[in-house]
């Protein structure tokens, strides 16, 4: 079999044990982000992303791009940037830097696209107390944003959240959601949304709103004893928080409908 195969079935089968793992076994991964998204600027060749190992063993690790669909294996994934090193053995306490860069395919021009960087951190198999190979490593993956942003665009990225527009929607069975229109050319991550009416306050889903079009969210599961409105009122308050480049929070209050 090809060395190119025998690698594409490796980080497969280590994509499908992770999407597994993660899924069933809570614990904590050893391979550290050095950001909560990258901002791949528009008059740059390349952007990049830290890494680093924490833990007291090395780790193999696998980076990967997507275009939102987080359960897509790498392989199948066609996107317009390349990562490298795509696999790589960090030792522990070592760091490395994650190099994006463009592959040259055509990108809007007019507002910002959204991708995902996928880091895998899969560590190695421990021997348990009597010696055994038994053990089960897990593996974990972090996801964040990779946003392009084409330069020249007009406005600023931190006015966007403040620019969206809230109105009141139904789901095809009935249920009421928030929806937020997004007039600007950037992306508008939003870290915590809440409705107020008739004297409560209800937690929502939360996103982002990509650019010139509209997200919906719906109603967290309630608490016990709590009942979301079947119907916003028109004079409901949503309050939410923005996330800008850095991470950074700020608070939002505004009147449904404005």
């Amino acid at each position: 079999m090809p060395v190119k195969n025998r690698r594409s079935s490796l980080l497969s089968h280590c994509f499908a044990m992770a999407a597994l793992l993660i899924c069933v076994l809570p614990a904590n991964a050893s391979i550290v982000l050095y950001g909560t998204r990258v901002i791949f600027s528009g008059d740059e060749t390349e952007a990049t992303l830290k890494i680093s190992n924490e833990g007291k063993l090395p780790s193999l690790v696998q980076s990967w791009l997507d275009t939102g669909d987080g359960d897509m294996a790498p392989e199948g994934i066609d996107v317009p940037f390349v990562i490298a090193p795509s696999l790589t053995r960090l030792e522990a306490s070592d760091q490395q830097m994650l190099r994006i860069i463009h592959s040259g395919q055509p990108l809007l021009q007019d507002r910002e696209s959204l991708f995902w960087i996928n880091v895998l951190d899969v560590p190695p198999k421990t021997e348990n107390a009597k010696g055994s190979q038994g053990s089960l490593a897990l593996a974990f993956r972090t996801r964040i944003k990779l946003i392009y942003r084409p330069k020249g665009l007009p406005g600023e990225p931190k006015d966007a959240p403040e620019q969206l527009q809230w109105s009141a929607s139904t789901t095809r069975d009935g249920q009421a959601v928030l929806q937020a229109r997004n007039p600007t050319a950037y992306v508008a991550n939003l870290g915590h949304i809440a409705v107020e009416a008739a004297g409560q306050s209800f937690k929502m889903n939360v996103g982002h709103v990509l650019p010139g079009e509209t997200a919906k969210f719906a109603f967290q599961k309630p608490a016990e004893n709590e009942q979301p409105p079947k119907e916003l009122p028109a004079d409901a308050v949503v309050v939410y928080t923005s996330l800008n480049d850095w991470g950074g929070a700020e608070g939002h209050r505004v009147e449904l409908g404005r």
